[in-house]
């Protein structure tokens, strides 16, 4: 699995670069003329007017969307529902915010079918109303919304890029024809990984319509202060983790997809050979009562914290940094940045269609480790060499907080959203 989050990236001949990083994409003009302009935008030279649709305003997503809405080159509007449309999911209220937020309610239609379909009315009656330069649309195939405004932008020639994961792996047969025709309709994609990237250019998709932004949590640098060697030791000793033990970290829903029992009989293997690893888990989910009654089984009660949410980010950020390692049996995600931005390794599986685009950040002994897809034993296996006889944290750290510093900031997820949308309108003159 060596190198298997390497450090590629694929450039668009058009594309103009101040450095080698991949995050780092600069636009060809920082202005726009007369010309290029749609009416809304005349009345406004300099600052072009942006419509964000969401479906909700998830926890981690604040100060992205604070640092777009403050932009003083380029107006950001979002357009999302106040409450989640994914269980356990906190979200960002329109009182608890500076974004300029307008409130439109997410509908839900159940069909008889293996998914559902939503739909946001009042998101494509804005559009109609504000008349923006362009819009940025949640890009899945199950959002009617989706449809409704690419076509919209068609019809009143209104730029609509959509921010979605591409691909995760090759695709075929109707489901690809469906998500191709989408993504062809639309001006553009906002990626959140190269390999998405990769994927779509093999397929025909012309590289410069494909914009790799990458994925954030919300944490200023304010709020990421590492916590002390002290304050860890007391947050470990509060567990009763001793001398000789470990702590490693599982942060996200308690759910059935996130495999967290292959964990628990990890733990309990590790146990066996008499190394002791404690896991703390943050969040809730539909799994709890069963993931108690688990450890109760397995024996290894005593070992396994619940913690529950915490969204405050320097507790929360305790938690990273006195954990030796993060380990997530299955649909890893945004948590992988998390635990890397607190110089925290991860360990998860190796087949990784089945992860969302933040495993590119996992590079085998660098950042972090795979196991073998639902193995626990193998499992157990890496996680032992990452933490005994000593963790490896301490030489992996560096290149952790550094591959987030170069990829995964709030910052550089904003100005590569930015770049985007300057680069979109720009082509838009040509």
């Amino acid at each position: 699995m060596t190198g298997m989050g390497s450090d590629t990236h694929m450039s668009c001949p058009t594309e103009e670069r101040e450095s080698a990083l991949p995050s780092e994409r600069v636009s060809a003009s920082p202005s726009y003329g007369l010309s290029m302009m749609s009416p809304s935008s005349m009345r406004n030279k300099k600052r072009p007017y942006v419509m964000v649709q969401q479906n909700c305003i998830p926890h981690y997503r604040l100060l992205l969307f604070e640092l777009l809405s403050t932009d003083k080159q380029i107006r950001f509007r979002v357009i999302a529902d106040e409450n989640s449309d994914v269980p356990f999911l906190a979200v960002i209220r329109p009182e608890e915010t500076v974004i300029d937020l307008k409130v439109a309610r997410v509908r839900t239609l159940f069909l008889s079918m293996p998914f559902n379909l939503t739909w946001q009315p009042s998101a494509v009656a804005e559009v109609l109303r504000e008349r923006p330069d362009l819009v940025i649309v949640q890009g899945s195939p199950y959002s009617l919304t989706a449809w409704v405004l690419v076509l919209l932008g068609r019809t009143c020639r209104i730029p609509v890029l959509l921010w979605t994961h591409g691909l995760l792996g090759q695709e075929r047969g109707v489901r690809w024809r469906i998500r191709e025709t989408l993504y062809r309709l639309s001006s553009g994609l906002l990626l959140y990984g190269d390999r998405a990237q990769s994927l779509l250019v093999e397929k025909g998709f012309p590289c410069e319509r494909l914009h790799v932004v990458y994925n954030s949590v919300g944490a200023s640098r304010s709020d990421r202060v590492v916590p002390s060697p002290e304050a860890c030791l007391e947050f470990r000793t509060n567990l009763g983790i001793k001398t000789g033990e470990r702590l490693v970290i599982f942060s996200g829903r308690l759910q059935r997809e996130k495999q967290i029992p292959l964990l628990f009989q990890a733990i309990a293997g590790m146990k066996g050979n008499q190394r002791t690893v404690h896991v703390c888990l943050v969040g809730d989910g539909t799994e709890q009562d069963r993931l108690y009654r688990l450890a109760d089984e397995l024996g290894i009660r005593d070992l396994v914290h619940f913690l529950g949410p915490i969204y405050e980010e320097s507790k929360l950020g305790l938690v990273f940094s006195a954990s030796d390692l993060s380990v997530i049996p299955a649909a890893a995600g945004l948590s992988i940045i998390h635990a890397m931005t607190y110089g925290t390794p991860v360990l998860l599986h190796g087949n990784v269609e089945e992860h969302g685009p933040e495993w590119e950040a996992v590079m085998e002994g660098v950042t972090g480790f795979f196991f073998k897809h639902g193995n626990a034993d193998d499992l157990a296996q890496k996680a032992m060499m990452a933490l005994f006889p000593e963790p490896l944290k301490e030489k992996m750290a560096q290149a952790c907080r550094e591959v987030v510093e170069h990829r995964y900031t709030t910052s550089r997820h904003a100005q590569a959203i930015k770049d985007a949308v300057r680069a979109t309108l720009m082509s838009r003159k040509a």
